[in-house]
């Protein structure tokens, strides 16, 4: 796994904020939907465009797991 220039940091902190938006926004509809019917899609969706930068679709779960003070941010 390459180290990301802080531009691309950036970036796929961007894309991830869209996606947990969309997340949010589709999961507060009523009555609520199965959530294993529609977070893989939304997230394979975002995971697509940062994936040409060299981000593993895990690495891109970890970023949106720390946006959301899941864990620690990494030093």
């Amino acid at each position: 796994m390459s180290k990301l220039s802080s531009e691309q940091q950036n970036a796929v902190r961007d894309v991830a904020r869209r996606c947990v938006k969309e997340i949010r926004e589709v999961l507060k509809q009523k009555p609520k939907p199965n959530w294993n019917a529609v977070v893989p899609p939304i997230l394979k969706k975002y995971h697509e465009l940062v994936k040409p930068m060299g981000v593993s679709l895990v690495r891109f779960n970890s970023e949106i797991g720390r946006l959301n003070g899941r864990y620690g941010v990494e030093s």
